[in-house]
């Protein structure tokens, strides 16, 4: 199977436990971008982490243009990691996925970098007196739209770059884990009202979730071929307004529509349970479903409110984590999580992923520092190594 795992010198994959786990358990570097990275760098290894996943828009991708470069600037993250007593165990690249899949507006330019050209661009044409129609607040000139697209594949490519060159020094393969938006706004299609036609007044009108499929092949192919070249996996992390939304069938039609194009061994997921039980879709048979494409994996804690609410599973146009929501991200494994990460642990261990688990630490409710070490302390207590024996075998006379 495909996991990102740590391999020997033949390149056969060997189980590398945690400190206090059964698995590698690292923390999500996205949700601490206000804490400067030095004094994050210490607070996980001091907490017992064993490694981090990148948040690829905080580094100097451009050093990662060339091979060479690439190859540099990880040596340097991986001595930083290695003088913690860590290791680098995936690579986010949500942003520029979501950018790179979307349709251009002010939402996917907003996360374009201020170091390049799109949103330079887009200040110009503003301040030459143009300004988005009152009914598109998001909108973007084609230029910038070009500009901002450009940005992202840019970013993606030097992204393969790196992670392929962390994984020749660490001696595992490091995913990718990320984003591909929702080309020709088919998640704003998702609830099927008013209802999508299929031709009017004699002229076909093409099915826009297909669409969306064949754009998203054109429009990360050749970061994909980059992939295989580099030997490192893109991993999707099922999410609403990606293409595939949470549930298993978008992802059953996403994977098969990559297998289909040529993806198959490239393109995989990144698990995240915490898009689905709120969806009312199991993570368990996600894992049994699709085992053999999940490369990486994140636990992350949400709480469903079962009763009813102010704001319904939707939100009610609330802010994410709004008390209102029906739903809300919240510290992995404590009482209000609606994940068991005991079960997400034993199914991994049956599907046989031996890869590491990064916490992805969301809770409007908790200090994120005090919230990372108990959601730590949850994972090592529900991740137990697997059983070697049948016991009713052992109850012999």
């Amino acid at each position: 199977m495909g996991f990102a795992q740590t391999v020997d010198a033949h390149g056969k994959p060997v189980h590398k436990s945690g400190k206090g786990s059964h698995h590698q358990i690292g923390l999500v570097r996205g949700q601490f971008g206000g804490v400067e990275f030095g004094k994050w760098v210490k607070f996980i290894a001091d907490a017992g982490f064993d490694g981090w996943e990148e948040a690829s828009w905080e580094l100097d991708l451009r050093r990662c243009d060339t091979d060479a470069g690439a190859a540099e600037y990880a040596k340097e993250r991986v001595a930083l990691a290695k003088s913690h007593g860590l290791e680098i165990f995936t690579v986010a690249t949500h942003l520029q996925g979501q950018v790179l899949g979307d349709e251009p507006s002010a939402k996917t330019l907003n996360f374009c970098s201020g170091k390049g050209q799109a949103k330079a661009a887009y200040k110009a044409w503003r301040a030459a007196g143009n300004n988005p129609p009152r009914t598109d607040p998001f909108f973007v000139p084609e230029e910038v739209g070009a500009l901002i697209r450009k940005e992202a594949e840019t970013d993606l490519f030097a992204c393969a770059r790196y992670a392929g060159a962390l994984s020749k020094l660490q001696g595992r393969k490091v995913a990718m884990s990320g984003f591909v938006g929702s080309p020709a706004h088919c998640w704003s299609h998702w609830f099927l009202f008013p209802p999508l036609p299929s031709s009017i007044e004699g002229y076909d009108i093409p099915d826009v979730l297909k669409v969306s499929l064949e754009l998203l092949v054109e429009r990360f192919g050749p970061f994909w071929n980059e992939c295989r070249k580099q030997g490192v996996t893109f991993d999707l992390e099922c999410h609403p307004s990606e293409r595939a939304m949470g549930d298993l069938e978008s992802a059953g039609d996403y994977i098969n529509h990559m297998n289909k194009a040529g993806f198959e061994g490239v393109v995989g997921f990144n698990l995240d349970g915490s898009h689905m039980e709120w969806q009312n879709v199991s993570v368990i048979q996600f894992i049994r479903e699709f085992a053999p494409y999940i490369h990486c994996a994140h636990v992350k804690g949400v709480q469903v409110e079962r009763e009813h609410c102010r704001g319904g599973r939707l939100g009610g146009h609330r802010s994410m984590g709004h008390w209102t929501n029906g739903w809300k991200f919240v510290t992995a494994g404590t009482a209000r999580d609606a994940n068991s990460l005991e079960e997400i642990f034993i199914e991994l261990n049956r599907v046989g992923y031996e890869g590491a688990v990064s916490i992805e630490w969301e809770d409007n409710d908790a200090d994120q520092f005090a919230g990372a070490k108990a959601a730590l302390a949850n994972c090592r207590r529900a991740d137990l190594p697997p059983s070697g024996l049948k016991h009713d075998e052992a109850l012999k006379g």
